[in-house]
């Protein structure tokens, strides 16, 4: 690793490892006290309305990593300035057509679904707005100040942290707590997207917010086939979580909740990949257009050998003492079996071992191939989900967990090969 990219990657990993830190005390802090104030029933109703969100969010995902790939290849500014406008007039067009959509949909299912018409409305307004700003967060990594990221995604993490302590203290009424749980967990994300952008270099906006189309349509048609690419990335993750904690939440709250601290939990144990992935793959990018080859073979061994012990040692953790660790995290408010334990952690040792060659592809631009496989993979279980709808087939929580890891295999064997070829 040559002296820059290594400093650029060191900064980045220890402020990332710094910021997880972070993220790992707020996902243990806030899931119980979340689960003491709002109840395990208003936890699994939160957990469905994150799920459904969660698509929101897929417009950004889609648009921001082609600004950091354009970035990272050292482009010229014009190029950079035109994509990023660019990528700003999808991401506002974009939102007018949620925004319909959400009302849309709203305006039928208002009268079933009225406990929930606030804090969906809260969220949806809060997310929106986020997706906006996000592209400040891709312009920094692309330029190397992925620790700049990490640092305000940490100040939102402790905002979170603070807000939930002291509002776990006011004992307040239960309407209230559904809409004010939804602004304590994504308001403070946005104030940190807005001050990152606000503070970024101003001559990546010099070109504004809308970019006509008519005299850019070969920019467009770029950014459309990487956002293609990468959505049917986000979109696959989208579609598993979402439609197994809806489908569980359909039988059962509880159900759902336990999904949702499940995916909390792969979430906190997957710190270390993120910590990694950030920084790493416009690095991996950098030097494949330097054609650094060497360079490129040495993080090949080291992600693959690395993410496989790391896998292995939670697994063997985890299957021993998981009990123990569900029921210290969580008191007595969510009680989980020893087989749902170790599906669970069997799945994160599955997710272990992709995330080398899911990182290695990002940076060698190969979203397109890891776009059809992971959609692939969303689309055989979104017909085992459907197939429980259809034939009213109950489905517990260990068969879906069962189901997610063995197909997560299939996907490892696909992308390993592609990655390691």
């Amino acid at each position: 690793m040559n002296i820059e990219r290594k400093t650029v990657f060191y900064k980045a990993l220890s402020s990332s490892l710094l910021s997880k830190l972070v993220s790992f005390i707020y996902q243990i802090v806030s899931i119980p006290l979340l689960i003491s104030m709002i109840g395990t029933h208003n936890f699994g109703l939160l957990a469905i309305l994150m799920s459904i969100i969660g698509w929101v969010n897929i417009l950004s995902g889609g648009v921001s990593p082609f600004v950091t790939k354009v970035i990272s290849e050292n482009n010229g500014l014009l190029e950079q300035q035109s994509v990023i406008a660019g990528s700003r007039t999808i991401l506002v067009f974009g939102s007018f057509l949620l925004t319909a959509i959400f009302l849309i949909i709203g305006l039928f299912i208002y009268q079933d679904y009225q406990e929930l018409v606030i804090p969906a409305l809260v969220l949806f307004v809060i997310s929106i707005l986020t997706i906006n700003f996000t592209i400040a967060d891709s312009i920094r990594q692309g330029t190397k100040q992925q620790h700049i990221n990490n640092l305000f995604m940490m100040f939102a993490n402790i905002m979170i942290i603070v807000s939930i302590f002291f509002t776990y203290q006011l004992h307040l009424a239960d309407q209230t707590l559904l809409p004010l749980a939804v602004v304590i967990l994504y308001l403070p994300l946005l104030l940190s997207k807005m001050i990152n952008f606000f503070t970024i270099n101003k001559k990546f906006f010099i070109k504004g917010i809308f970019l006509p189309f008519k005299n850019n349509k070969l920019l467009f048609r770029n950014i459309y086939h990487f956002m293609l690419a990468n959505f049917m990335i986000q979109l696959s993750v989208v579609i598993i979580k979402s439609f197994a904690i809806i489908y569980l939440g359909a039988n059962d709250t509880l159900a759902a909740a336990k999904m949702e601290i499940i995916f909390r939990y792969l979430l906190i144990s997957g710190t270390f990949f993120a910590a990694i992935q950030l920084p790493l793959w416009p690095l991996i990018t950098e030097a494949k257009a330097k054609n650094d080859l060497l360079w490129l073979k040495k993080v090949k061994v080291w992600l693959g050998l690395g993410f496989l012990l790391y896998g292995l040692a939670n697994f063997v953790i985890m299957i021993n003492f998981g009990l123990s660790v569900f029921e210290l995290w969580l008191g007595k408010s969510v009680l989980f079996t020893q087989q749902e334990i170790v599906l669970a952690s069997s799945y994160f040792l599955v997710i272990s071992i992709v995330q080398a060659p899911v990182i290695i592809l990002m940076g060698l631009g190969t979203f397109s191939y890891m776009g059809r496989i992971l959609m692939a993979e969303a689309f055989l279980f979104l017909i085992f989900i459907l197939s429980g709808f259809i034939f009213s087939i109950k489905i517990d929580l260990s068969v879906v967990l069962a189901v997610m890891a063995s197909l997560r295999v299939v996907v490892f064997i696909l992308l390993y090969q592609r990655a390691y070829k």
